[in-house]
Protein backbone atom coordinates (compact mmCIF):
# COMPACT_ATOMS: atom_id res chain seq x y z
CA UNK A 1 0.00 0.00 0.00
CA UNK A 2 2.82 2.38 0.92
CA UNK A 3 4.68 1.61 -2.32
CA UNK A 4 1.59 2.27 -4.49
CA UNK A 5 0.77 5.49 -2.64
CA UNK A 6 4.37 6.60 -2.92
CA UNK A 7 4.45 5.95 -6.69
CA UNK A 8 1.27 7.95 -7.29
CA UNK A 9 2.49 10.86 -5.22
CA UNK A 10 5.91 10.70 -6.85
CA UNK A 11 4.32 10.97 -10.31
CA UNK A 12 2.27 13.97 -9.23
CA UNK A 13 5.36 15.54 -7.66
CA UNK A 14 7.49 15.01 -10.77
CA UNK A 15 4.85 16.54 -13.04
CA UNK A 16 4.30 19.59 -10.86
CA UNK A 17 8.01 19.95 -10.22
CA UNK A 18 8.81 20.00 -13.94
CA UNK A 19 6.10 22.58 -14.61
CA UNK A 20 7.41 24.68 -11.73
CA UNK A 21 10.81 24.95 -13.42
CA UNK A 22 9.41 26.19 -16.74
CA UNK A 23 8.79 29.82 -17.68
CA UNK A 24 6.56 28.99 -20.66
CA UNK A 25 3.56 26.62 -21.04
CA UNK A 26 4.38 22.92 -21.33
CA UNK A 27 2.35 20.40 -23.33
CA UNK A 28 1.64 16.71 -22.73
CA UNK A 29 4.03 15.66 -25.52
CA UNK A 30 6.98 17.29 -23.77
CA UNK A 31 6.02 15.76 -20.44
CA UNK A 32 5.82 12.29 -21.98
CA UNK A 33 9.36 12.66 -23.32
CA UNK A 34 10.61 13.87 -19.93
CA UNK A 35 8.84 11.33 -17.72
CA UNK A 36 8.46 8.26 -19.93
CA UNK A 37 11.64 6.55 -18.70
CA UNK A 38 10.59 6.95 -15.06
CA UNK A 39 6.91 6.05 -15.29
CA UNK A 40 6.24 4.63 -18.78
CA UNK A 41 3.05 6.65 -19.24
CA UNK A 42 1.34 7.38 -22.55
CA UNK A 43 0.52 10.87 -23.79
CA UNK A 44 -3.15 10.14 -23.08
CA UNK A 45 -2.35 9.24 -19.46
CA UNK A 46 -0.35 12.43 -19.02
CA UNK A 47 -3.18 14.39 -20.63
CA UNK A 48 -5.71 12.96 -18.17
CA UNK A 49 -3.45 13.85 -15.26
CA UNK A 50 -3.10 17.40 -16.51
CA UNK A 51 -6.88 17.71 -16.84
CA UNK A 52 -7.13 16.55 -13.23
CA UNK A 53 -4.64 19.26 -12.26
CA UNK A 54 -6.73 21.83 -14.14
CA UNK A 55 -9.84 20.78 -12.20
CA UNK A 56 -7.99 21.01 -8.89
CA UNK A 57 -6.58 24.39 -9.81
CA UNK A 58 -2.95 23.24 -9.79
CA UNK A 59 -2.40 24.13 -13.46
CA UNK A 60 -3.79 26.63 -15.94
CA UNK A 61 -4.33 25.71 -19.57
CA UNK A 62 -2.95 28.21 -22.10
CA UNK A 63 -4.74 27.04 -25.23
CA UNK A 64 -2.71 24.64 -27.35
CA UNK A 65 0.55 25.83 -25.84
CA UNK A 66 0.17 23.69 -22.75
CA UNK A 67 -0.04 24.36 -19.02
CA UNK A 68 1.45 26.67 -16.43
CA UNK A 69 1.71 25.94 -12.73
CA UNK A 70 -0.58 28.07 -10.54
CA UNK A 71 -0.03 29.35 -7.00
CA UNK A 72 -2.21 26.47 -5.77
CA UNK A 73 0.02 24.10 -7.73
CA UNK A 74 3.11 25.48 -6.01
CA UNK A 75 1.45 24.95 -2.62
CA UNK A 76 0.57 21.38 -3.60
CA UNK A 77 4.17 20.81 -4.67
CA UNK A 78 5.43 21.90 -1.25
CA UNK A 79 2.92 19.63 0.51
CA UNK A 80 3.84 16.68 -1.72
CA UNK A 81 7.50 17.17 -0.86
CA UNK A 82 6.64 16.96 2.84
CA UNK A 83 4.39 13.91 2.41
CA UNK A 84 6.93 12.05 0.28
CA UNK A 85 9.60 12.67 2.87
CA UNK A 86 7.29 11.21 5.53
CA UNK A 87 6.57 8.13 3.41
CA UNK A 88 10.31 7.63 2.84
CA UNK A 89 10.86 7.82 6.60
CA UNK A 90 8.12 5.25 7.21
CA UNK A 91 9.64 2.96 4.59
CA UNK A 92 13.09 3.31 6.16
CA UNK A 93 11.66 2.40 9.55
CA UNK A 94 10.01 -0.74 8.17
CA UNK A 95 13.25 -1.75 6.44
CA UNK A 96 15.27 -1.04 9.55
CA UNK A 97 13.03 -3.06 11.82
CA UNK A 98 13.39 -6.09 9.57
CA UNK A 99 16.99 -6.36 10.74
CA UNK A 100 16.85 -4.35 13.97
CA UNK A 101 14.50 -5.72 16.61
CA UNK A 102 14.20 -4.13 20.04
CA UNK A 103 17.20 -5.84 21.61
CA UNK A 104 19.41 -5.21 18.59
CA UNK A 105 18.61 -1.51 18.70
CA UNK A 106 19.26 -1.35 22.43
CA UNK A 107 22.56 -3.21 22.09
CA UNK A 108 23.74 -0.69 19.50
CA UNK A 109 22.62 2.24 21.64
CA UNK A 110 24.39 0.87 24.73
CA UNK A 111 27.58 0.63 22.68
CA UNK A 112 27.08 4.17 21.42
CA UNK A 113 26.54 5.37 24.98
CA UNK A 114 29.93 4.06 26.07
CA UNK A 115 31.73 5.56 23.08
CA UNK A 116 29.89 8.86 22.86
CA UNK A 117 30.26 9.61 26.53
CA UNK A 118 33.99 9.81 25.82
CA UNK A 119 33.64 11.82 22.61
CA UNK A 120 31.46 14.39 24.42
CA UNK A 121 33.98 14.60 27.27
CA UNK A 122 36.91 15.09 24.90
CA UNK A 123 34.98 17.52 22.69
CA UNK A 124 34.26 19.69 25.72
CA UNK A 125 38.00 19.67 26.45
CA UNK A 126 39.36 20.05 22.91
CA UNK A 127 36.71 21.70 20.72
CA UNK A 128 37.86 24.78 18.82
CA UNK A 129 35.70 27.80 18.08
CA UNK A 130 35.29 26.42 14.55
CA UNK A 131 34.06 23.10 15.95
CA UNK A 132 31.44 24.93 18.03
CA UNK A 133 30.26 26.88 14.98
CA UNK A 134 29.90 23.65 12.99
CA UNK A 135 27.89 22.04 15.79
CA UNK A 136 25.45 24.96 15.91
CA UNK A 137 25.19 24.82 12.12
CA UNK A 138 24.24 21.17 12.51
CA UNK A 139 21.45 22.17 14.88
CA UNK A 140 20.16 24.65 12.29
CA UNK A 141 20.13 21.90 9.63
CA UNK A 142 18.19 19.59 11.95
CA UNK A 143 15.62 22.27 12.70
CA UNK A 144 15.25 23.05 8.99
CA UNK A 145 14.53 19.38 8.32
CA UNK A 146 11.89 19.33 11.04
CA UNK A 147 10.27 22.51 9.69
CA UNK A 148 10.00 20.77 6.30
CA UNK A 149 8.30 17.77 7.84
CA UNK A 150 11.37 15.54 7.56
CA UNK A 151 13.03 13.52 10.30
CA UNK A 152 16.66 14.73 10.42
CA UNK A 153 18.30 11.32 10.13
CA UNK A 154 21.37 12.29 8.11
CA UNK A 155 21.65 15.55 10.05
CA UNK A 156 21.55 13.64 13.35
CA UNK A 157 24.42 11.40 12.33
CA UNK A 158 26.42 14.39 11.11
CA UNK A 159 25.90 16.09 14.49
CA UNK A 160 27.27 13.12 16.43
CA UNK A 161 30.13 12.71 13.99
CA UNK A 162 31.10 16.36 14.36
CA UNK A 163 31.32 15.85 18.11
CA UNK A 164 33.54 12.82 17.56
CA UNK A 165 35.77 14.80 15.20
CA UNK A 166 35.97 17.67 17.70
CA UNK A 167 37.06 15.14 20.34
CA UNK A 168 40.31 14.68 18.43
CA UNK A 169 40.57 10.91 18.92
CA UNK A 170 40.57 9.15 15.51
CA UNK A 171 40.23 5.70 17.10
CA UNK A 172 36.99 6.67 18.83
CA UNK A 173 35.71 8.20 15.59
CA UNK A 174 36.51 5.00 13.68
CA UNK A 175 34.83 2.86 16.34
CA UNK A 176 31.69 4.98 16.19
CA UNK A 177 31.55 4.74 12.42
CA UNK A 178 31.67 0.97 12.74
CA UNK A 179 28.74 1.06 15.18
CA UNK A 180 26.75 3.42 12.95
CA UNK A 181 27.33 0.99 10.11
CA UNK A 182 25.69 -1.87 12.00
CA UNK A 183 22.29 -2.35 10.40
CA UNK A 184 19.95 0.58 9.83
CA UNK A 185 19.45 1.70 13.42
CA UNK A 186 19.70 5.42 12.71
CA UNK A 187 16.46 5.72 10.71
CA UNK A 188 14.76 3.29 13.09
CA UNK A 189 15.66 5.13 16.30
CA UNK A 190 15.02 8.58 14.78
CA UNK A 191 11.57 7.58 13.56
CA UNK A 192 10.77 5.80 16.83
CA UNK A 193 11.61 8.97 18.78
CA UNK A 194 9.12 10.91 16.71
CA UNK A 195 6.51 8.16 16.98
CA UNK A 196 6.59 8.14 20.80
CA UNK A 197 6.47 11.93 20.95
CA UNK A 198 10.00 12.76 22.10
CA UNK A 199 11.27 16.22 21.32
CA UNK A 200 13.94 16.03 18.66
CA UNK A 201 17.04 18.29 18.72
CA UNK A 202 16.44 19.49 22.33
CA UNK A 203 19.00 17.01 23.75
CA UNK A 204 21.51 18.12 21.14
CA UNK A 205 21.23 21.74 22.23
CA UNK A 206 22.04 20.78 25.82
CA UNK A 207 25.08 18.80 24.71
CA UNK A 208 26.44 21.67 22.63
CA UNK A 209 25.91 24.09 25.50
CA UNK A 210 28.12 21.95 27.72
CA UNK A 211 30.76 21.54 25.00
CA UNK A 212 30.73 25.28 24.28
CA UNK A 213 31.30 26.07 27.96
CA UNK A 214 34.14 23.49 28.00
CA UNK A 215 32.53 21.49 30.81
CA UNK A 216 33.56 17.84 30.22
CA UNK A 217 31.63 16.35 33.16
CA UNK A 218 28.42 18.08 32.11
CA UNK A 219 28.93 17.26 28.41
CA UNK A 220 29.46 13.56 29.16
CA UNK A 221 26.40 13.53 31.43
CA UNK A 222 24.25 15.28 28.80
CA UNK A 223 25.31 12.74 26.18
CA UNK A 224 24.59 9.79 28.47
CA UNK A 225 21.15 11.23 29.26
CA UNK A 226 20.54 11.65 25.53
CA UNK A 227 21.40 8.04 24.70
CA UNK A 228 19.45 6.80 27.74
CA UNK A 229 16.40 8.62 26.40
CA UNK A 230 16.88 6.94 23.03
CA UNK A 231 16.93 3.57 24.79
CA UNK A 232 13.82 4.48 26.76
CA UNK A 233 12.02 5.52 23.59
CA UNK A 234 12.88 2.22 21.91
CA UNK A 235 11.50 0.30 24.89
CA UNK A 236 8.36 2.45 24.95
CA UNK A 237 7.83 1.91 21.22
CA UNK A 238 8.09 -1.86 21.54
CA UNK A 239 6.00 -1.87 24.72
CA UNK A 240 8.77 -3.26 26.91
CA UNK A 241 9.51 -2.44 30.55
CA UNK A 242 11.01 0.90 31.47
CA UNK A 243 14.25 1.14 33.42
Amino acid sequence: MIAKEYDQMKLEYELLSYLDKQETPVGATTLVLVLDKKFGLSQASIGRKLMEFDTLGYTESVGRKGRLLTAAGKERLTELNRQLAQLRDNSKLLDALKISDEQSLINILVTRRALERETAWLAATNASERDIVLLWESIALQETALSEGRIPIAEDREFHERIARAAGNPILLHALRLVWGEGAHLPATATIRKAVGSELVVDHRRIIGCIESHSPYEAASAMVNHINQLIEDVRTYFGGPRS
